[in-house]
């Protein structure tokens, strides 16, 4: 399994690859799927996922934060028992599970459970597809995943300043909806996202660009590589007092420090590296 290697996180930017070569053929293991858990639950700190069924070919998630993703990990395919629990020493909180949920996961096909809802009231898992296509030669290819709950017009762009287009890219994403993949040539491009309907921009940010690679290195994953597909997720603002924060001073939320979980932010995940 081989992460694509990426610049180092800045900011509101997640580029987080899927698994390598999974074997999902190999006559020596069960029929496997590519399973990744992002966090969207934003109203507590971290969560921790398990599969309860079974520990061989099973994804975990430790401490996934808020906007946060795991790799794709090789899961056997087929109806699997998993609970998250909010991360904790404390076992009054960590024998209370807040999903406990089956879900059933086709041989040979990629996925995203996305942790949506609330804490305080009730978590859900939300399953995203993520077989994304083949790019054409030149190309990468892009999808928006709304993980709000307001619909959102999405725009795919030059740069996080370029002005909206007339049209929007993916129009009217309903919460928890993922949009078609559209092709685009590899190079600079950003993600601008804005309510339903609206002009006024709720959030942006630049795809990543795919670090420089030492020689005998396979490409790596980037907007600049051709053949990388991208799901680039719009989360919420966290709920004030709810979702850690570092640094100091004051923010949206009236709290301390800079905060970006006080504000909607996109996030940019890799959905299969190039040579996959």
């Amino acid at each position: 399994m081989r992460l694509s290697r990426l610049p180092a996180l800045f900011v509101g930017l997640a580029a987080i690859t899927g698994c390598g070569k999974d074997n999902v053929t190999d006559p020596s293991f069960p029929p496997l799927a590519g399973v990744r858990f992002i966090n969207a639950v934003n109203d507590t700190g971290a969560i921790d996922v398990r599969a309860i069924d079974q520990i061989q070919f099973s994804p975990v998630a430790n401490a996934l934060a808020f906007r946060s993703g795991t790799e794709h990990q090789p899961t056997e395919a087929k109806a699997r028992h998993f609970r998250a629990f909010i991360t904790s020493t404390n076992p009054a909180i960590t024998s209370n599970p807040i999903v406990d949920t089956t879900v059933t996961f086709t041989a040979n096909s990629r996925y995203t459970v996305l942790l949506t809802g609330s804490a305080r009231t009730k978590v859900q898992f939300v399953v995203v597809n993520d077989d994304a296509p083949a790019p054409a030669a030149g190309q990468i290819e892009i999808r928006s995943v709304n993980a709000s709950t307001g619909a959102i017009d999405t725009y795919v762009v030059d740069s996080t300043i370029t002005a909206l287009p007339g049209a929007a890219t993916a129009a009217a994403l309903a919460p928890m909806a993922a949009s078609p993949y559209v092709s685009r040539a590899a190079g600079k491009v950003a993600m601008r996202v804005t309510p339903a309907g609206s002009v006024t921009v709720s959030a942006s940010q630049q795809g990543p660009p795919a670090p420089a690679i030492l020689p005998g290195e396979l490409p790596a994953a980037g907007v600049t590589t051709a053949g990388t597909p991208f799901s680039v997720y719009f989360f919420p603002a966290g709920v004030p007092g709810s979702v850690p924060a570092p640094a100091t001073g004051t923010n949206a939320c009236g709290g301390a420090a800079p905060l970006i979980s006080c504000n909607p932010t996109v996030v940019w995940f890799v959905d299969r590296v190039p040579t996959q």
